[in-house]
């Protein structure tokens, strides 16, 4: 049996990946769903082993979780492929394994605190907290503070009602299903999996439009490992939602900011032509030690600095050209969407090559 939730009367579909131990009975995890139906017709579902799905007790791997989803969405969605994915904590870590599996199905790619994994480093060993040491108040309670670490000892003091809610909640949550046989197998089953995600090796690999997210009070997946995550695919990032583990809900700017960008135009409409009818397309080389390479707002150098960089390892398409400097539009990578920048410096420096 697998629990399909579909929500929202949007035509776009945003196929959402839930998190570790996620049911959709959970208040905490329907409001990932929630927050997404005022923009798009949004399809969940329970992983194996965990919410109304099938529970084994026998191992599985993170490249069984990428599967099942393909096999899903080619089932429901067969003349509607390639459509949005966005993957939250384990979500997004599967949402990895199933845009290299299965890239076809993936028209836009958006990863929520979930990191790489090997190299790139992992998220909290939350298996942890489901060791039989561990009574369930005290799962709850690191669970809270770890998730966002603005929840200390000061907070729990000054916002003593808005603990007692997050607390009460969390703590009803970790009741659902927990009688259902097999429960605690299937947990245990799917923590194990997720200790052996890596996706590291073949990240490079991702071809579609890729976002990675994140927020400063996550103390699960820190926003350290996401930039290594982003800098790896070399794609674009929005890492400072306020809100913790859990800001894809507890943000109000967040959905909207997913939706604008999910929408925005392909990136590979053709402006600037080659004799041959192919857009020119750079790659940025220089700036690996100052975070990226300076962009100005027009073609003179003495023009208005752009306050952030156009990271290293970004793809820009040319749009128009005056010397050693192009006017750039943002293919792949971070850093401003358009601007100008210098091919070469004075001295011979190629602080972007073409490809």
């Amino acid at each position: 049996m697998l629990l399909i939730l579909m929500s929202g009367a949007k035509e776009e579909v945003l196929f959402l990946l839930m998190g570790s131990v996620a049911d959709l009975r959970k208040t905490t995890d329907q409001q990932f769903v929630n927050a997404g139906v005022g923009v798009f017709k949004v399809f969940a579902f329970d992983h194996r082993n965990t919410g109304r799905s099938t529970i084994k007790d026998e191992p599985c791997t993170m490249e069984d979780y990428a599967d099942d989803a393909a096999a899903l969405l080619e089932a429901v969605f067969p003349d509607r492929l390639p459509i949005f994915v966005m993957g939250v904590s384990f979500g997004a870590m599967v949402a990895q394994h199933m845009a290299l599996r299965h890239p076809k199905l993936i028209k836009r790619l958006v990863l929520c605190c979930g990191p790489s994994g090997g190299p790139g480093g992992s998220a909290y060993p939350i298996q942890e907290w489901y060791e039989p040491s561990f009574s369930m108040e005290e799962r709850v309670l690191r669970r809270m503070a770890q998730a966002n670490s603005s929840r200390d000892a000061a907070w729990k003091e000054r916002c003593k009602s808005e603990f007692e809610m997050v607390h009460t909640l969390l703590m009803r949550d970790e009741k659902v299903g927990l009688d259902e046989p097999l429960r605690q197998q299937g947990i245990h089953r799917q923590l194990e999996a997720r200790r052996g995600h890596d996706t590291w090796a073949r990240l490079p690999e991702l071809k579609m439009d890729t976002l990675v997210c994140g927020s400063p009070q996550d103390d699960i997946t820190p926003v350290s490992l996401l930039e290594k995550l982003a800098d790896r695919i070399g794609c674009e990032r929005k890492l400072d939602f306020e809100g913790g583990h859990a800001f894809a809900a507890a943000d109000a700017k967040c959905l909207p900011f997913i939706n604008e960008w999910l929408r925005r135009p392909d990136r590979m409409e053709k402006s600037t032509e080659t004799s041959n009818g192919h857009s020119v397309i750079w790659k940025v080389v220089g700036g690996a030690d100052k975070g990226g390479i300076i962009v100005r707002s027009g073609p003179g150098l003495s023009d208005e600095l752009v306050k952030e960089r156009l990271s290293t390892g970004a793809l820009v398409e040319e749009v128009e050209s005056r010397g050693d400097r192009i006017c750039y539009r943002l293919q792949q990578g971070s850093g401003p969407r358009e601007g100008w920048v210098t091919v070469k410096l004075a001295g011979g420096k190629e602080l972007l090559t073409k490809i």
